[in-house]
């Protein structure tokens, strides 16, 4: 996990040109989905800001709960509010900025075949809860890898290890109607229609009332692109897994049955790739249908967990996906 920006000095302009017109921006977590957890002290590290300053940002209508302990937010409406800021400062900034260094580079080290190896950890959210949780068996078979590791690490309960084989390949639609089910979504998230951001889990899991209130994930926008898809005619799935880096990014794309073959789009990637100056110029045609080598891929849809686990108290498993260094070759 990307460790917090240090706290800088906010100057007047940086406050009233992005913090002030950032809240202004900002579509808040709903108040039935919101959960004030996160310390002012740790909110202002997140954001790169001083304390004053976050104070500003509520007394302009940032939420905050007040509490005999101070003020306390929800990590979500944090990180969004780094994201629309835009100073490349915030936590939530520079994990994005980590992961989408994927987009540059030359267009051919995008297919290019990777071999990784992986540690795969599950985590249940919920206190108390004993009951064992693994990660679910990853499926890179999907996109034309391979499986060749996959071994319960000693003394870490629910921990895997693994090694992945990845490869990219070019396609792109062939029918004006998938073509528009990927560019409407990235329209709508480049026009701010959809404000892309974090989203809690139990709003991710309503993704249509997440729609009704224009916030959008990756997890989101999968789902949406299918309901447009089925209206359309056209067959669609949604898929879930893992984009590869030192720390993996849990994902979530759609694809659509076009032509005798599995089409996969994933416009969250392109706009993401588009406020990054890295970014290559070919990176956003490239989502409109091609896979990338990065991307490890389960056999499991947006609305099905990455672990295999049973909760008694309605917890939510998250997985941890970290790089391991490669085996080295016995002399």
């Amino acid at each position: 996990m990307t460790s917090a920006p240090p706290r800088r000095t906010t100057t007047a302009q940086e406050l009233w040109s992005h913090w002030l017109p950032a809240v202004e921006r900002l579509v808040q977590v709903p108040a039935e989905f919101r959960s004030a957890h996160l310390p002012h002290q740790e909110a202002a590290r997140e954001l790169a800001v001083d304390e004053g300053v976050l104070e500003t940002l509520v007394g302009a209508g940032f939420p905050a709960v007040e509490t005999g302990d101070g003020l306390f937010y929800d990590s979500h409406d944090v990180r969004n509010l780094g994201l629309r800021a835009g100073l490349g400062r915030s936590l939530a900034e520079l994990g994005e900025r980590q992961c989408m260094r994927l987009a540059a580079g030359q267009p051919e080290q995008w297919t290019a075949e990777r071999v990784t190896r992986l540690r795969l950890t599950a985590v249940c959210s919920a206190p108390g809860c004993t009951a064992p949780a693994d990660p679910a068996v990853p499926a890179p078979k999907l996109y034309e890898g391979r499986l060749t590791e996959w071994a319960r690490e000693d003394g870490r309960p629910g921990s895997m290890l693994a090694e992945v084989t990845t490869r990219g390949h070019r396609d792109a639609p062939r029918t004006d109607t998938v073509r528009r089910i990927h560019d409407e979504l990235l329209a709508r998230l480049v026009s701010g229609e959809y404000q892309y951001g974090w989203v809690p889990e139990a709003l991710r899991a309503r993704p249509a009332a997440a729609i009704g209130h224009r916030t959008v994930d990756c997890v989101v926008a999968a789902w949406q692109m299918q309901q447009w898809a089925e209206e359309a005619g056209v067959r669609a799935r949604t898929r879930r897994g893992f984009l590869l880096g030192l720390v993996g990014v849990e994902h979530a794309w759609t694809e659509v049955f076009e032509e005798g073959r599995w089409l996969l789009l994933d416009p969250v990637l392109a706009y993401l790739g588009s406020r990054h100056r890295a970014t290559h110029p070919e990176f956003a045609d490239f989502t409109r249908g091609s896979v990338h080598n990065r991307l490890l891929a389960w056999d499991r849809s947006v609305d099905e967990s990455l672990a295999e686990h049973a909760c008694d108290f309605g917890g939510h498993v998250r997985v941890d996906c970290r790089q391991l260094p490669a085996a080295r070759t016995p002399a």
